[in-house]
């Protein structure tokens, strides 16, 4: 459970300085309020019915009447008896909605992503307040740095709200691998995991992979367009990694060619780990973006 994941010792996340601690408040509940009545336009409606709180749980072997689904024969123990038997299931198990957020430097450096990663989760917060169903939040970049246990209700959204509005990382880098493998071993239960990251990061694939085995992972790529001005094409941009400060030349003519190719590789390498990727520009409105999701991916009726 995220309460019981280990903080590195003396190195716990650290929070703005008390001079903006008024402003911040009122930041986070103008943050709560708007996610809540966002989240009650619709959105919770369609978040409940793709992403359940609860999960199916083995009952029982029943012998198989007519008109029972097919799909439920146990096969096995129906060989064993000479009888067939179907399994029969009960809505029991409880799936916690833990939101992680990268908070590496890469994309606590740039405004706009900041601000997406903060309205994003706390509207997926917002749709588990009103489901009733029990959700935590958690900060990442080289390593765990803030884990809020889980809870219900009005006030655990105020709970997410303020540590996204206050949230100071300590560290610059990202390692989605290692706090992948850090939720596979404290992590017993099933859970839904829903990971904000702006994937600036490699090596994370086969540690994603195993945590699908076990966990519905839901990937939020939170991105920005590619610069759309008339440059030229022979300019060369001097740029520099906010993580590492390492400082590199890119040719002009480049950035509209790798753009595209790297989101087309990023969601084809998540989608094969067996989770599922979700874009959310910068640029575009965050609910029509994620009502547009939830349609796309809507599970046929049976």
């Amino acid at each position: 459970m995220p309460s019981s994941i280990p903080i590195p010792a003396g190195r716990n996340s650290q929070l703005l300085g008390a001079a903006s601690s008024s402003q911040l408040e009122r930041m986070a509940a103008q943050l709560a309020l708007r996610a809540g009545k966002l989240a009650a336009s619709g959105l919770s409606g369609l978040f409940a019915s793709r992403f359940p709180g609860r999960g199916l749980e083995f009952s029982e072997l029943l012998e198989y009447q007519d008109g029972d689904d097919a799909a439920s024969i146990d096969w096995l123990a129906s060989l064993r008896s000479s009888r067939l038997y179907r399994k029969s299931y009960h809505e029991e198990r409880e799936l916690p909605l833990i939101l992680a957020c990268d908070c590496s430097a890469s994309l606590y450096s740039q405004p706009a992503l900041l601000e997406l990663l903060r309205q994003s989760a706390a509207l997926f917060a917002a749709c588990a307040a009103l489901s009733q169903d029990s959700f935590s939040l958690l900060f990442f970049s080289e390593a765990l740095e803030l884990a809020l246990p889980l809870g219900r209700g009005q006030r655990q959204l105020r709970r997410v709200a303020s540590r996204l509005c206050h949230f100071k990382p300590r560290w610059k880098g990202t390692n989605l691998a290692a706090f992948c493998q850090l939720l596979q071993r404290v992590n017993k239960r099933p859970s839904r995991l829903f990971i904000f990251s702006d994937l600036r990061c490699t090596g994370y694939h086969g540690a994603l992979s195993r945590l699908t085995a076990k966990h519905q992972v839901l990937v939020c790529h939170l991105a920005t367009e590619s610069i759309k001005a008339e440059l030229p094409q022979n300019l060369w941009l001097a740029l520099e990694d906010p993580e590492s400060q390492r400082k590199s030349l890119l040719q002009a003519s480049a950035l509209h060619e790798l753009a595209p190719e790297q989101n087309q590789s990023r969601q084809h390498e998540i989608l094969a780990t067996g989770a599922e990727y979700l874009r959310l520009d910068e640029h575009r409105p965050l609910l029509q973006q994620l009502f547009n999701y939830f349609r796309q991916t809507a599970k046929p009726p049976a």
